[in-house]
């Protein structure tokens, strides 16, 4: 048998090493930042099992007089109407602890119940609401657990070890957004009407799979996000190096934006823009491979590819959030250009040429339709297919109607928040959100605060005002690509009045980590390296300074934290919720 000899120049050649170079470095970017991304990332332990109250009430009794000082509780998956807690002396005199209404699924809530009494009683306000687990704890803080309770309601007590020891926490607790986002992810496994609709069903899909996984926990809901955070580092670190063809600029890029405080928190909580910014930067990543193709090879199967995958991802990306759609205007202009940039490939004085011309434009037109208009618009609606199966709502007739509905609550939504802020200020990183604080005591603080890394975002903004600069004095094509991505995405936001937050920024963030590093890679040699070394460990101390403010786990001390109010709009210890 002949022996087969494989190409020695592909297998063991420069361009191999040159891949394996590249995955080696971005993969340590990845494992560097998965540390603390994964660190507590919620607890895998929580209640998995509920009681569904009727109209019944529930006698609760500690086997004894006892002196009972507060009582915790978590909401299971219902949409549920709330109940009354009574203290009961065993004859005829009931008194009324506490009334709720809040229906905050998986979420923990404390209030006090000051009472001595050997009974206590749970009254459904409405039948169907769900208990995850009840805990009731004295004047010690230790937890009392019930001697006996009514017939049907063990499912109430019988995970008292996932009840959180001290206080509800970060990683015992939903926070945030992840009320709607978690829970509606929640309604689609189950089959219950979905708790939020007004933002298209793709991203709460994915958080949908690390529930499956791991469960209706903190870390099941999360691991998606925490998952995506991570692997978005490819595709920014991929641009970079496509367009500077240089590996360690590359990787500022990239690491300047792994390290961006609001690409951290976002990958730790259950929020679906991570999913909106990994597909927005993969939609420009494949228009970039497709408008630096040769004009002659544009029409090759290898440039459709790309311009078929910049289409698909758009419409992953629209299927995520609406405001994508600004991200694909940016696509189109910088079609356009590049369109225009082709043009003296032709020779337009003679008919040959001419005809060529009409005869490419048309093609590319007619794949233009195919790629940005009918697959987007297949892809958008097949992402409602969860939906559909969950509510049995006809598809696609009613999904038509929902987009109207969606529209209108676009539009009014007006929401009187102490961070909401307008476009302006998102570049200056002027209001941050607050997406979780609680105070422990006078000295303790543990918070998730959604802003910006200030070396990136102050930095960007100026490296923005060069590419500008660039793009119009020197006709530099690689700025003008950054710039068109970075303009069309906070254009629109200009003309839009509804309420609106520093995270509508995040799209734009990691345009202004390439923009810095483009920045650096038109300095003299021994200028890039000093640059790009004090701006990257700028980037890593901020974030290591700024740490006990983004993770929600550690607990940092009260007046470091208050040293970190750099502006007056960042109130890091303002209790919100």
């Amino acid at each position: 048998m002949k022996k087969i000899n494989f190409p020695r120049k592909i297998f063991m050649g420069p361009y191999l090493k040159d891949i394996l170079k590249d995955i080696l470095l971005c993969g340590l970017l990845m494992t560097v930042f998965a540390a603390p991304a994964f660190f507590n990332l919620g607890d895998i332990d929580f209640p998995r099992k509920e009681y569904i109250a009727e109209n019944e009430r529930v006698v609760i009794d500690f086997g004894k007089p006892t002196e009972l000082r507060y009582v915790i509780f978590c909401y299971g998956g219902r949409l549920n109407t709330g109940f009354r807690l009574y203290s009961w002396d065993g004859n005829d005199e009931f008194i009324l602890q506490h009334e709720e209404t809040n229906n905050a699924r998986f979420h923990w809530l404390a209030y006090p119940f000051q009472a001595v009494t050997r009974y206590a009683v749970f009254e459904p306000i409405a039948p169907g609401i769900s208990i995850l687990e009840m805990g009731f704890y004295d004047n010690s803080g230790s937890l009392v657990e019930p001697t006996d309770y009514s017939e049907g309601a063990a499912f109430m007590f019988d995970e008292p070890s996932n009840i959180p020891q001290k206080n509800p926490s970060f990683v015992n607790d939903i926070v945030f957004d992840e009320t709607f986002y978690a829970t509606t992810a929640y309604d689609f496994i189950h089959g219950f009407p979905p708790f939020e609709l007004t933002h298209p069903p793709l991203g709460k899909s994915i958080i949908a799979l690390g529930i499956n996984m791991f469960g209706m926990t903190p870390f099941g809901w999360r691991f998606m996000s925490a998952l995506f955070g991570v692997l978005m580092v490819i595709p920014i670190y991929a641009m970079g190096r496509r367009m500077f063809g240089s590996r360690w600029l590359a990787l500022i890029a990239a690491s300047a934006f792994t390290f961006d405080f609001m690409h951290f928190v976002q990958s730790r909580i259950a929020n679906i823009d991570i999913f909106l910014v990994t597909f927005i930067i993969l939609m420009y990543l494949f228009m970039y491979e497709y408008v630096r193709t040769q004009p002659e090879k544009r029409l090759s199967a290898k440039s459709l590819v790309c311009l078929g995958l910049s289409g698909a991802f758009m419409g992953l990306a629209i299927s995520v959030k609406w405001s994508a759609a600004f991200a694909g205007i940016g696509l189109l202009v910088v079609f356009i250009f590049a369109w225009i940039d082709y043009t003296p490939h032709y020779d337009l004085s003679n008919v040959d040429g001419e005809k060529l011309f009409k005869k490419d434009f048309l093609k590319t037109m007619m794949f233009g339709v195919l790629f940005f208009v009918i697959v987007p618009v297949a892809i958008y609606f097949l992402s409602y297919i969860p939906l559909a199966r969950s509510t049995g709502i006809s598809w696609p007739m009613d999904i038509v109607k929902l987009q109207s509905e969606m529209l209108g609550f676009h539009t009014r939504l007006s929401w009187d928040t102490d961070f909401q802020s307008r476009w302006w200020t998102w570049p200056l990183n002027l209001y941050p959100v607050n997406c979780y604080t609680y105070i422990l005591g006078e000295r303790g603080y543990t918070g998730v605060q959604m802003f910006g890394n200030p070396a990136l975002w102050w930095g960007g903004l100026l490296a923005l005002v060069w590419s500008a600069k660039r793009w119009i004095a020197n006709k530099d094509k690689t700025a003008r690509f950054l710039c068109c991505a970075w303009i069309a995405q906070i254009l629109p936001w200009v003309f839009i009045s509804r309420s609106s937050y520093i995270y509508h920024y995040f799209p734009c963030v990691p345009f202004l980590a390439l923009m810095v590093a483009h920045f650096i890679s038109t300095l003299q040699k021994k200028c890039q390296y000093w640059f790009a070394f004090g701006f990257s460990v700028l980037v890593i101390v901020l974030f290591v300074m700024f740490f006990p403010v983004l993770n929600g786990v550690l607990t940092a001390d009260y007046d470091y934290v208050i040293r970190l109010e750099w502006l007056p709009g960042w109130d890091f210890t303002n209790i919100l919720y």
